[in-house]
């Protein structure tokens, strides 16, 4: 595991931790850069065949104007000018490698022509379940700092409201600590979930423990009809799949109900799971 730039003094504790810490977390990023690399290198292929085959019938002028098109959508600078003003910040070439990109677009390339050979469709489903190990890995970069002395923890520059905190859930996922905070209502924008380097858990624990010693347990869970209504929302979910299923007809009604089904059921799991737990 990379060294995941741990640095210690006292009793206080700072740690930054990134997605090139970890080669899993890495390789979920390259995801969308690979549907988006494979969406465009078969895009390319295309123009490039169309030219060649109007090139063979005679027809230059097509072939200039498919590849002068095809040119000017890989030029085009309307969104350019914003990307790189912000490219400092993302630092998006400390993540991503050419090669690492170039390896992931072909990737993509295949997957794209895979899809669409189970349904006209599937490309759609292929790119919105990009995002997922997206999402997933943009919640690991962090930083902060644990003082278990004087009770304080900043994640990415806030402070978390641990006199708000009723309670705390930990779980290792390889090289760090993931942990979920629980509140007293009144304070929706701190943080729920905390992201630490095992070697930084320790001093995030003792600040943890210490608030929830603290805490009057006044942690407000929902009522019997607001949790009635949260279920609801997820068997109503769950069963939209199946639904469809029954109402389309048979081939892509089939296949509109999976991709359907799949996505309703995702937020249903996450209804049932706060019904049961909040």
């Amino acid at each position: 595991m990379a060294d995941p730039h741990l640095q210690s003094a006292d009793a206080s504790v700072s740690w930054q931790y990134d997605v090139t810490d970890s080669c899993l977390l890495h390789a979920l990023t390259y995801a969308l850069p690979g549907f988006t690399g494979g969406v465009v290198l078969l895009v390319a292929l295309l123009a490039g065949r169309v030219a060649l085959d109007a090139i063979r019938a005679g027809d230059i002028g097509r072939a200039v104007g498919v590849l002068g098109a095809a040119v000017l959508a890989l030029l085009v600078r309307r969104y350019v000018p914003a990307l790189l003003d912000t490219a400092d910040a993302f630092g998006p070439w400390k993540r991503y490698s050419p090669l690492g990109l170039a390896a992931s677009s072909v990737v993509g390339a295949a997957a794209v022509l895979w899809s669409l050979q189970v349904s006209p469709v599937a490309p759609f489903a292929l790119f919105v379940a990009s995002w997922i190990p997206t999402v997933l890995a943009a919640e690991f970069p962090t930083a902060g700092h644990a003082t278990p002395e004087a009770g304080t923890l900043v994640v990415d520059g806030s402070p978390i409201p641990l006199d708000a905190l009723s309670r705390y859930r930990a779980v290792s996922v390889g090289g760090v600590a993931v942990c979920w905070l629980s509140y007293a209502r009144g304070v929706p924008r701190a943080p729920r979930t905390v992201v630490v380097p095992n070697d930084a858990f320790g001093a995030v624990r003792a600040v943890l423990e210490g608030a929830e010693r603290r805490s009057d347990g006044s942690e407000d869970s929902l009522r019997g009809a607001e949790r009635a209504i949260v279920a609801a929302f997820g068997l109503g979910s769950l069963a939209v799949g199946p639904a469809l299923r029954m109402l389309l007809p048979s081939g892509g009604g089939r296949a509109v109900a999976l991709y359907a089904g799949a996505l309703f059921g995702v937020f249903g799991a996450v209804f049932l799971w706060y019904a049961a737990t909040a």
